[in-house]
């Protein structure tokens, strides 16, 4: 609770002197009482507090929006509130941003001086929906934020909007479709000024590339950004850098060196509070565990991923948990519970038109049934995978299934 409140102050410091600060905290200790009962053994048990950690930060949400919506300008409690949002996102407290997003647009939406408030509320919306792999959602608020960015002439709104687009049709497996808004969104941008979201869009073209195997193009785009934000102090964007420079590795085979880009992400994520950055790298460094055949501390990081990811209700990372829960049981020749996972993994990603992901797990499954000596399914799957990378233009792993569908044949 400390650290949120310290959260709080760094961002209540842009528009509340010390004294309202003070006037809040004192308000927000009587809200939250940190009083504890130490008579009666079962009464105390009764008093025991049931409200979790994000329970908690919402009433604390809750407290700083009655106490400043009457002490500041109206533009300028919206502009806090977005500031809020963004900060709740960036912390993995979904529900609390999208409360936030809301609430700007039902107190502005009728007037048109601050549309531009409206349209990037409906921007960090979508941001909240693609997380959880809301695509449709996601999609609907962003054309919303596109209409109103187009109607100003708001360029860099606009390119926010075809960057964000393009990591849904990434998230989705379409390349080629993501690749096409992210080269719009470069479109409409100043690279001088805008240097934050250039840096997005580098971090996503950098997935593209490693994704398809350009590793030295990806590397370049990953060093041009994780620059720029090392220079604007940016943790949170440092943090999910260095995790994209860790899967670079991974997929390299640099199994050491992506341990350490996802160390030094784990640590900012942990310093910062990043939620969705550490969790990602927890279940990074158990996939990278199965590969070095440490499956004990595979297990161990799956579990610290599934911990979060839950909680972010990130259902992407979920089925990629259990791709790995299922690795790790193959590996035990526990055939049953492995194929159990996989299905599950594959259902997941096909509800989520997860293409990439779906060839991921299917290319797992088919190393499966080739170990239990179910040969036509091993076929079968594995055809379905390469069909992906083919579409995809994925050379290495278009080689790697080629070799496993050889081997099916002369089993």
């Amino acid at each position: 609770m400390a650290d949120i409140i310290k959260n709080l102050e760094r961002i209540l410091s842009h528009y509340l002197g010390a004294g309202e600060i003070s006037e809040y905290k004192k308000l927000l200790s009587e809200f939250l009482p940190s009083y504890e009962y130490k008579g009666n053994a079962s009464i105390k048990k009764q008093l025991e507090p049931q409200i979790t950690a994000s329970e908690k930060y919402q009433a604390t949400l809750d407290t700083l929006v009655t106490f400043t919506k009457y002490k500041l300008p109206k533009n300028k409690f919206v502009e806090m509130l977005l500031h809020l949002g963004e900060t709740s996102i960036s912390l993995g407290e979904n529900s609390a941003a999208s409360k936030l997003f809301l609430y700007v647009i039902s107190e502005v939406k009728d007037e048109p001086s601050l549309a531009n408030l409206v349209a990037h509320s409906y921007l960090s919306l979508a941001d909240v929906h693609s997380r959880q792999a809301d695509w449709k959602n996601s999609i609907k608020y962003i054309n919303l934020a596109k209409k109103i960015f187009s109607k100003q002439k708001d360029l860099k709104g606009i390119a926010k909007c075809e960057n964000l687009l393009g990591t849904i049709e990434g998230e989705k497996g379409n390349l080629k479709k993501a690749n096409v808004h992210f080269e719009k969104s470069l479109s409409y941008l100043d690279a001088k000024k805008d240097s934050a979201l250039m840096g997005m869009l580098e971090i996503n073209l950098g997935v593209l590339n490693n994704i398809q195997g350009n590793y030295d193009q990806a590397f370049t785009y990953y060093q041009r950004a994780l620059i720029r934000y090392e220079q604007l102090e940016n943790p949170r964007r440092i943090a999910e850098t260095r995790h994209n420079l860790g899967m670079l590795f991974t997929q390299k085979e640099e199994y050491e060196a992506a341990l350490k880009e996802f160390d030094q992400s784990i640590a900012v994520s942990m310093n910062s509070g990043y939620s969705p950055t550490l969790g990602l790298s927890y279940l990074s460094k158990a996939f990278i565990y199965t590969r070095l055949h440490d499956f004990m501390l595979a297990n161990a990081f799956a579990d610290k991923a599934m911990e979060v990811c839950t909680r972010l209700n990130d259902r992407l990372s979920i089925a990629d948990i259990y791709k790995i829960k299922g690795i790790i049981e193959r590996s035990q020749k526990n055939y049953n519970a492995a194929e159990n996972y996989f299905l599950s993994s594959l259902r997941i990603n096909q509800e989520l038109e997860n293409n990439l992901n779906e060839a991921e797990t299917l290319l797992e499954m088919g190393i499966l049934y080739q170990q239990t000596g179910s040969l036509e399914k091993a076929a079968e799957v594995l055809n379905a995978s390469l069909k992906y990378y083919k579409k995809t233009g994925v050379a290495d792993m278009i080689s790697k299934i080629n070799a496993l569908l050889k081997a099916n044949i002369y089993n």
